[in-house]
Parts: structure tokens; C-alpha cells; sequence
């Protein structure tokens, strides 16, 4: 056999195991759990004025670090419905027709990291994959073992108020106080909190059913109930995660999001072999 005809030979073989190794290529993802800079923000305190020159100095410290990862696409905590209402807004600021102090609530972190973080690496603007449900961590308010669940609840709370009142007293930078929420035992806490311990309690009660069809709660059950709240809102998340990255094909995404929901979307992506999920406390970290 001539050498050309082995060539030709080949082809489909190789053909296929290029096709094969290009399917194997996972997504790399990496869900940055924040508090909402919003909630603190004021214009009067040094320290919680995220325009002021200090915070924005550590704003800046943080976006180096994420830069580093080099993300081809950011999602966000929005909602698809406002898509538009973001690439209009991200327009504006990437062509310096606007600046983040002239938008509403532009302290946020939505503005203040995915916004300028977007920009620096010239990407498009940040994609919308939030699903909104209200719920409470005090909605579970009685039932057999309830003590259990609001020692776990008073044990996040502390450590929130730990980790976000050093920040606000100007003991922590902000690059700090993002490392700590985002550090693997910390986040094992508040995914523990909302989609574990709460199955102990049983034949108790919530707060309020003002959001939730009363009749349709296993009271029996109320604390696997209310663990399906949570987890029925981080699966439309997850399922928004899913077909935004399949229409733009991202293949290095940074999720910027509330802490309370990276255990749970870090747990259903690390469970789909298209993803490979990266630990954001590994990129924040001020020795890399």
C-alpha cells in the first residue's frame, strides 16, 4: 500500500479522535460567592463608600486577581428578562459614555466588578442567568429538632456578620473579606444550612406563606419543604447556566453571584461532565 493511500486511509480515524478530544473539553466555570454592595454602601463613611478612593483601590486589587483566570464571558445575578436592559447599560459604560457613579445602584457588585472586570478584558457584555423566588433563612420558624436548624442558622450569621462587619469597620479589604466567604469550609457552612440540616425538622410551621400556596405544604415534612424552595430557584439558575453557555458557547466563565448559592451550583455542575468547576478562593488568594 502506498504511502498517500495510508494517509487517506486515516483520516476518518483521525477525524474522529479530533472530534472525540474536542468533545471532552470541559467548561471551566467559577462561581464568585459575594454579599450585595448596595446594602452598605454610603456615601457619608469612609470605609463604606465603595466610590470612595479606598474601596475603589481594592475593587481594582480584586479584578486583577479575577483577570488572572481570564473568563471569556460573566454571568450575573439578573434576571434573562433583563438582558437588554444590561447590554444597553454595559454599552454605555464600555464606550466612557457613562460612568458606574452615574448609574442606579452602581455600587453594586453587578456594576462595580462584573461591569469593569468585562471591560478590561473587552468582552461583551455580562450575561443575565439569575432566576428570582423570594425566600427567607427565617422562614422555618417551629417543628420537632427546630433548635437544630437555628443553631446552624445562628452560626452562619455570625460568621456573616464576622466576615462582612470587618469589612464595614475597615479591619478587612475587600479582596480579603471575598477570600474568606469564598473559602471551600465557608461555603460547605451555608450549603449545610439550606439544603441539609433543615430535613431534621419535621410537623412545624412557616414564618409566613404570603409567597407559597399554604395547601400545598407537607407540614410534616416542613423543613424538606422548605429545602425545596431553595433548591427549585438554584435548579432554574443552574438550568440558565446550562442554555446561556450552550447558545454563546463560553468555554471560561466567571458567575458572580451571592454566597449562599455557590455550594449548591458548585455541587449540580460538578456533577455534569461538561464543566470543570474552579474554586474561586484558589484565584483570590494574595499569594498567587
Amino acid at each position: 500500500m502506498n504511502a498517500s493511500r495510508i494517509v487517506l486511509n486515516l483520516l476518518p480515524v483521525l477525524f474522529f479522535c479530533s472530534a472525540h478530544a474536542q468533545s471532552d473539553v470541559k467548561v471551566k466555570i467559577a462561581l464568585l460567592g459575594t454579599f450585595h454592595f448596595n446594602q452598605f454602601h454610603d456615601t457619608e463613611s469612609e470605609t463604606n463608600n465603595f466610590f470612595g478612593t479606598k474601596r475603589q483601590q481594592e475593587i481594582e486589587m480584586v479584578i486583577e486577581k479575577l483577570k488572572a483566570f481570564n473568563p471569556d464571558q460573566i454571568y450575573i445575578e439578573r434576571e434573562p428578562k433583563y438582558q437588554t436592559q444590561i447590554d444597553s447599560l454595559y454599552g454605555l459604560y464600555k464606550s466612557d459614555k457613562l460612568k458606574l457613579n452615574e448609574f442606579e445602584n452602581g455600587a453594586g457588585e453587578v456594576y462595580q466588578l462584573a461591569f469593569r472586570l468585562a471591560k478590561a478584558l473587552d468582552l461583551e457584555g455580562p450575561k443575565c442567568v439569575n432566576h428570582y423566588e423570594s425566600t427567607s433563612q427565617s422562614l422555618l420558624s417551629s417543628g420537632s429538632n427546630i433548635e437544630k436548624y437555628q443553631s446552624a442558622l445562628k452560626k452562619f450569621q455570625n460568621l456573616g456578620r464576622s466576615v462582612v462587619g470587618a469589612f464595614l469597620q475597615g479591619k478587612a479589604s475587600l479582596l480579603e473579606t471575598l477570600l474568606k466567604m469564598n473559602l471551600p469550609e465557608n461555603i460547605a457552612l451555608s450549603h449545610q444550612l439550606l439544603f441539609n440540616i433543615p430535613a431534621y425538622v419535621q410537623e412545624g410551621e412557616f414564618v409566613s406563606y404570603e409567597k407559597n400556596d399554604k395547601e400545598t405544604i407537607d407540614k410534616r415534612y416542613i423543613g424538606a419543604e422548605f429545602i425545596s424552595l431553595f433548591y427549585e430557584r438554584n435548579l432554574k439558575i443552574y438550568s440558565n447556566i446550562l442554555n446561556t453557555q450552550m447558545e454563546s458557547n463560553d468555554q471560561r466563565i466567571l458567575f458572580i453571584t451571592g454566597q449562599v448559592h455557590v455550594g449548591v451550583l458548585q455541587e449540580l455542575l460538578g456533577k455534569n461532565d461538561h464543566f470543570d468547576v474552579i474554586e474561586c478562593s484558589d484565584l483570590l488568594k494574595t499569594n498567587s
